[in-house]
C-alpha cells in the first residue's frame, strides 16, 4: 500500500540500513549552516573605528583600504623599524658586521623600560642586539646600538632623519631611536608602509626577525606582541608599539596564496582590538583586487597631527576596561584569530661572542678630544709682614744669599 503523502513513512525511517544515511546527511546539513554562519560573522561589514589606518599589497604598496593614512602620529616603538634599517644600512656600507659589539653605557643602562635591563660594560653581538629589539622591544637595547653604531644618540637619530628624507616619508620626524615619548616624533600610516617596504625588499636576509614570535636570555623567555604571529595563518612580521600618547600601533605583514599584504593600525585602544582590526583588513584585502595607486591619494595641506591619546587611553577607567595580557598567555575570543600555535623554537640570546670590530664612531668616541685650560702667567706680588710692610724677598727664610767677593787684602813693604 503506498502511504498517503501527509504520513510518513514509517518503514523508511526504521529501516535500519536508512539511519547512517541519515545521520550523516544531517551532519552535513549542521556543518553547512555553521559554516555559512561563520563566514558570515567574519566578513559582515562591521565598522572600523576612526583611526589612521592603511592594507596595501606588497607587490606595488597599491591601496587597498585606508582612513588617514597621511595623519601624523605618535610611533611608541614602530620607531625600532627605522633604527633597524640604520642599523641594517650600516652593517651593509662595511661600518659594522653582525658580529660587532654593542656596548651598553650608562645612558643605555639608565633607559626607562620596557628594557633588557643589562648593565654598564656588557656587550652583545649586533645580531643578537637586533633580535632583542625587535622582539623584546627593549629600550635600552634601542639606545646601546645607536651609540655603537654612530657613537652617540644624537649623532644616530640624524641618519635616522635622513634615511626618512631618502625614503619619501614625508610626515615622519625622529627624536629617539626607541619611540619613548617626544612631542616631536611623528610617522603616518603611509609612510610606515614604504619603511616597512624598505626593510623587507632591501635586507630580506634579516626577515627571521621580524617572523620570531619568541626569545630566550637566560632564563626568561619575551613573546612579541605581534599576537598575529601565531593565531593568524600567513603572518610574516613585523612590529608592535604603545605608548600612552600613542594608543596601540602595529606595522604587520601576511602571506596567502602568494600575495602579500602589510597593515598598518594607529592609536587602538587595546592589543585586542589592533590584532582583530589588522587581522579584519587582512581578510578584506585577500578578497579584493580593488586598489588605487598611493600617489593617488595625495596628503592634505596643511598635515594634521599628532594626537596625544594619553587623556582618553590612560585614565584608570580606561585600563580597567581593557584586556591587556601578556603575549604569551592571552586568550581572544574572536572570529578573525585562532588560538595560539606555537611555530617554532624561542631564539636563544647571549652574551659575548664578539668577532666583528667596533664602528669607527665608536672608536673614535674613546678619543674625543677634551678643552685642556692653558696655564696663565703667576702673577707678580708682594710679600708683607704682619705689620703690612712689604719685605725684601732676598730676605725671607729659605733663600740663599748670592756670594759677595772678598776684598783684597793690600801688602806694603817696608
Amino acid at each position: 500500500m503506498i502511504p498517503h503523502r501527509n504520513q510518513p513513512n514509517r518503514q523508511f525511517i526504521c529501516n535500519p540500513r536508512t539511519v547512517p544515511l541519515l545521520i550523516r546527511t544531517l551532519l552535513y546539513a549542521l556543518t553547512l549552516c555553521l559554516s555559512f554562519a561563520l563566514h558570515t560573522s567574519v566578513n559582515a561589514e562591521e565598522p572600523f573605528p576612526n583611526i589612521p589606518y592603511i592594507l596595501v599589497d606588497a607587490a606595488d604598496n597599491s591601496v587597498l583600504a585606508e582612513n588617514r593614512m597621511h595623519e601624523r602620529w605618535h610611533p611608541a616603538s614602530l620607531t625600532k623599524l627605522m633604527t633597524a634599517y640604520v642599523t641594517f644600512k650600516a652593517i651593509q656600507a662595511g661600518e659594522i658586521s653582525v658580529g660587532s659589539p654593542v656596548t651598553f653605557t650608562k645612558n643605555a643602562a639608565s633607559t626607562p623600560p620596557g628594557k633588557m635591563g643589562y648593565r654598564e660594560g656588557t656587550q652583545l653581538r649586533f645580531d643578537m642586539a637586533l633580535y632583542t629589539l625587535i622582539v623584546k622591544s627593549a629600550n635600552d637595547v634601542a639606545v646601546a646600538i645607536a651609540e655603537s653604531v654612530s657613537g652617540s644618540v644624537p649623532a644616530f637619530v640624524n641618519r635616522m632623519n635622513d634615511e626618512a628624507k631618502n625614503l619619501g616619508l614625508s610626515n615622519t620626524q625622529f627624536s629617539n631611536p626607541n619611540g619613548l615619548h617626544d612631542p616631536k616624533q611623528y610617522v603616518s600610516a603611509r609612510d610606515l608602509v614604504i619603511l616597512s617596504s624598505a626593510i623587507w625588499n632591501e635586507f630580506p636576509q634579516y626577515r627571521p626577525i621580524f617572523e620570531t614570535p619568541t626569545i630566550t636570555a637566560g632564563d626568561k623567555s619575551y613573546t612579541s606582541y605581534n599576537f598575529l604571529l601565531e593565531r593568524f595563518e600567513g603572518t610574516t612580521g613585523m612590529k608592535t608599539g604603545f605608548i600612552c600618547s600613542a594608543g596601540y600601533n602595529i606595522v604587520v605583514s601576511a602571506e596567502r596564496g602568494g600575495r602579500r599584504l602589510v597593515a598598518v593600525v594607529l592609536g587602538s585602544s587595546s592589543q585586542t582590538e589592533r590584532a582583530e582590526l589588522s587581522a579584519r583588513l587582512f581578510l578584506k584585502g585577500f578578497d579584493s583586487q580593488s586598489s588605487q595607486k598611493m600617489s593617488e591619494l595625495p596628503a592634505p595641506q596643511p598635515p594634521t597631527g599628532p594626537k596625544d591619546m594619553r587623556g582618553i587611553l590612560c585614565t584608570e577607567q580606561a585600563r580597567q576596561n581593557r584586556y591587556d595580557p601578556a603575549s604569551e598567555t592571552a586568550v581572544i575570543k574572536s572570529p578573525y584569530l585562532t588560538a595560539r600555535r606555537v611555530t617554532m623554537a624561542p631564539v636563544q640570546i647571549s652574551l659575548g661572542g664578539i668577532d666583528g670590530e667596533p664602528s669607527p664612531a665608536w672608536i673614535s668616541r674613546s678619543f674625543v678630544p677634551v678643552r685642556v685650560p692653558i696655564p696663565t702667567k703667576r702673577p707678580e706680588y708682594g710679600v708683607v709682614n704682619v705689620d703690612g710692610d712689604v719685605l725684601d724677598k732676598s730676605t725671607l727664610r729659605g733663600t740663599f744669599p748670592l756670594p759677595l767677593k772678598s776684598p783684597r787684602q793690600s801688602t806694603s813693604v817696608q
